[in-house]
């Protein structure tokens, strides 16, 4: 298997693990941040994780994708 995909299987997996079995970390409603529950507020700031981590996905793929050239991107081979 390719370096570059299965560090995209990883870092796919990385919310669904971050969501789900950190729950005995976090599972309180003290302390407060921003005045919403810790356990809302680790919620929430997966919202933007998850984006971040899809992202890197998405980059990772294109890479594995796309044959090497050697021409930059927007440039167009004939």
């Amino acid at each position: 298997m390719d370096r570059r995909k299965l560090w995209s299987y990883v870092l796919a997996a990385v919310p669904f693990l971050g969501m789900c079995f950190t729950v005995p970390l976090w599972d309180r409603l003290y302390p407060l941040v921003f005045g919403i529950p810790f356990n809302i507020a680790w919620l929430i700031a997966w919202v933007p994780i998850t984006s971040l981590c899809l992202w890197g996905v998405y980059r990772l793929g294109k890479a594995v994708d796309s044959p090497d050239t050697g021409a930059t991107e927007g440039e167009i081979s004939k």
